[in-house]
């Protein structure tokens, strides 16, 4: 399956998915890290799920030459609650994985991501690979990081302002008294003593992956929307309502 996606007059991003690996002499298959194991199995030992893993690398081998970044990629596993530090950023030249907590839209789920969406106002997440490029400082939130949807199912990102930013309700604090993180409105928010971190390793040219593991083909054949079927089934203590603060991501 062949999707050509037009990110800007610059960009021409050719992503191919469930196929056999890429065998180009130089792909991101064959890197390896300093201790001479591949870089892939090194990142898989360390949580990263397979399959978002294996997308991404495909990402960087047909579109080599357009990814400005090679040392840096972050996967949002949005299989994973909200409890759960599922950002994971990837060194891809040392073979580090780092993981962080990050927002979920307020009508995406409670404690779970169970819902996406490309339309605008949603107020929810949407999954497909994203190009993360430049900053500005915004009146509600601060620094945030631009970013440009460029799959079907999150073409509209620039519409929604959908960036990375810093917020009060991605803590563990928040969770202790919520049973949760802190909803967005569909905007990637981290905890605000990361953000600088993250900023500065993404903004000249990354890519980002939102995930998740039973939506992502879905997403592929309906773009607009996609949603899991049931309701979610919260534990006891999860805060179902909105607090002060929650959901200001976009502005």
């Amino acid at each position: 399956m062949i999707f050509l996606l037009r990110l800007s007059t610059t960009f021409l991003f050719l992503i191919l998915f469930f196929v056999d690996s890429p065998a180009f002499a130089d792909s991101m298959f064959n890197r390896r890290i300093s201790s001479g194991r591949y870089l892939f199995d090194v990142l898989l030992e360390q949580g990263v799920a397979r399959e978002p893993l294996d997308l991404i690398f495909r990402m960087f081998d047909y579109n080599e030459g357009r990814i400005p970044n090679t040392d840096y990629a972050v996967l949002v596993d949005y299989s994973r609650p909200s409890k759960e530090k599922r950002l994971y950023l990837l060194n891809l030249r040392t073979g580090v994985v780092q993981r962080f907590y990050v927002a979920h839209g307020i009508r995406s789920g409670v404690l779970e991501t169970r819902s996406f969406s490309n339309i605008p106002d949603s107020w929810k997440s949407s999954l497909g690979f994203y190009y993360a490029k430049g900053t500005y400082v915004s009146e509600k939130n601060g620094l945030s990081l631009y970013l440009d949807g460029i799959d079907r199912s999150n073409s509209n990102s620039r519409y929604r302002n959908i960036v990375m930013h810093g917020a009060k309700y991605v803590s563990d604090e928040f969770i202790a008294k919520n049973g949760r993180l802190g909803w967005s409105e569909g905007c990637f928010a981290v905890g605000l003593e990361h953000l600088n971190y993250l900023v500065s390793l993404l903004q000249n040219g990354s890519i980002l992956f939102s995930y998740h593991k039973d939506l992502i083909g879905y997403s592929r054949r309906y773009p607009l929307e996609q949603s899991l079927i049931g309701n979610e089934i919260l534990p006891p203590g999860v805060n179902t309502g909105r607090t002060p603060g929650e959901g200001g991501g976009i502005d």
